[in-house]
Formats: structure tokens, sequence, C-alpha cells
């Protein structure tokens, strides 16, 4: 539908902002919208070569960024643990990097990363418990996404369903989600496309 592309285009339009628009003015785009999809599809390792080459790396990601940027270098965005997590460039205040790996010709780097509030794995793609879909149902479209995202799902990967009357894009953001799909507490895994039913009122028969 024509609402899937806004929402699409709106989550692309947000990681090509602020400090994720650092990667694509060294020449690389971090996690951008033309190849998040691709490259989260696929396993850690792939990304990561010999994880020999990848060398232990601290401080905040956004940080990070900006002096990858600094030193004019591209920069990629990977998880540190094996469950293939989206990393947002759009809320990389949030993230701290574990682990970095040089990519010399092509003058840039891959930063691996968790979330701030959890402890780097001892080796890139280390086997880690999956975290639980977080609970959006009631929550405004907008948040709801976010919280998508900080949980790792790619924003590509996030279908939105509207019921009932016809809402406009801005009404859109600010409707409730009625229904989610995987249901709170669900396993995460990068295979998942979750979906969400919004409207501007949900109501139970």
């Amino acid at each position: 539908m024509g609402f899937q592309k806004d929402f699409e285009g709106r989550i692309s339009g947000l990681l090509a902002s602020g400090a994720a628009s650092l990667a694509i003015l060294a020449g690389i785009t971090g996690c951008g919208s033309d190849t998040a999809g691709d490259e989260h599809s696929k396993p850690v390792a792939a990304h990561a070569g010999k994880e020999s080459a990848a060398t232990p790396a601290k401080g905040p990601l956004d940080v990070a960024m900006q002096e990858k940027a600094d030193q004019k270098k591209g920069f990629s965005l990977r998880d540190a643990t094996g469950l293939n997590r989206y990393v947002s460039p759009a809320h990389a205040e949030k993230f701290k990097v574990c682990f970095e790996k040089e990519k010399p010709k092509l003058s840039a780097v891959i930063l691996f990363a968790v979330r701030d509030s959890e402890a780097c794995p001892e080796k890139v793609g280390a086997e880690r418990k999956a975290d639980a879909t977080p609970n959006v149902v009631g929550v405004r479209l907008r948040a709801a996404s976010d919280r998508l995202v900080l949980a790792g799902y790619t924003p590509q990967r996030i279908h939105v369903d509207i019921t009932g009357e016809p809402l406009s894009k801005e009404r859109s953001w600010s409707s409730t989600v009625c229904e989610q799909s995987p249901a709170a507490g669900t396993p995460f895994s990068a295979d998942l496309e979750p979906r969400l039913v919004i409207s501007a009122s949900c109501h139970k028969d």
C-alpha cells in the first residue's frame, strides 16, 4: 500500500539524517535505506570475515561515527552479537562500540556495537539470548516503530496496515497500534517481519 512506502521512506529519511548522514558524506552509507534490508539479512559472520581481524574498541557509537567521519572514513554498523540485530544510526547515542574492523581499500571501517545497557560479547558474533519483542499495542505508531527498531528489527521489514477509516500520512504517525505480530514477548529473530495494525481508534467487539 502507499502508506507502507511512506513508512519506509520516513524511516529511511530518519536514518539518513543527523549522525547517519556523516557516513553518506564519507562515501559509504552507514546502514542506510538502500542496503539495510539486504545487509542485515545475512549472518554477522559474513560481514566480520575472520573474527581475528576485528579489534576491540570502546566508546559511544555516536562519538565513534563522528570520529570516523572526521577521519574521512566511511563506516558500516553491525550487531556485535550473533543475533544479527539492526543497529540504528538514528539512535546511535543509545549504542556503544565493542569492536571495529578496518577496510583499508575502501577507506572505511565496520563498527560492531550493542545497546548501552548490554555488555560487549567476548568476540564478534558470540551467542546471546534473544531479546523479547516489545509490547507496542496501544502505543502511537511513531513510538512503536522506534521501539521495534531499537529491539533490532530492520525498518524496511516492519509492515503497517490501516484498519477503519482512511488516515492521512500525518494522522497515521499519531495513530494507535491496535494489533502486532509477532506478539509481545516473542524472542527476537532477524528473520521475522513485524506487522502493525493501526487505527484512529482501536475498538474491541
